[in-house]
């Protein structure tokens, strides 16, 4: 069953929970980015991801764009950036920008369609 929620003006914390329980139980939500929406999984879910490329008809050599809240966060999920990386993360991050880094093995392989490294 679908549910939308109204965020813009207040974050209702049941509501938030409500959308990581479906993230954790592989389902897929939609959510708003700067331009588009977006359909998000669970970056630690092969079964998760594979609903992203069987819904959008995505082909299986496209990988996944994976989100992050903050560098903590990147240092969790992807292998320590190098120091021109380092900076431009202390330079553009939070905000509206993308890095290839080589994922940590908690990234479930389907997001880089099995590559073994960021840069393809």
């Amino acid at each position: 069953m679908m549910q939308i929620y109204d965020w813009k003006n207040n974050i209702n914390e049941n509501e938030l929970n409500n959308v990581i329980e479906n993230l954790k139980n592989n389902s897929l939500v939609i959510l708003p980015t700067e331009t588009v929406y977006g359909l998000a999984a669970s970056a630690f879910s092969d079964e998760a991801c594979k609903k992203i490329f069987t819904v959008k008809g995505r082909a299986q050599d496209n990988p996944l764009i994976v989100h992050v809240a903050n560098k903590k966060m990147i240092e969790e999920i992807a292998e320590k950036p190098n120091e021109i990386e380092e900076k431009l993360i202390d330079c553009f991050m939070p905000g509206p920008f993308t890095l290839i880094l080589n994922k940590k093995k908690c990234i479930c392989d389907t997001v880089t369609c099995f590559r073994t490294n960021g840069w393809y």
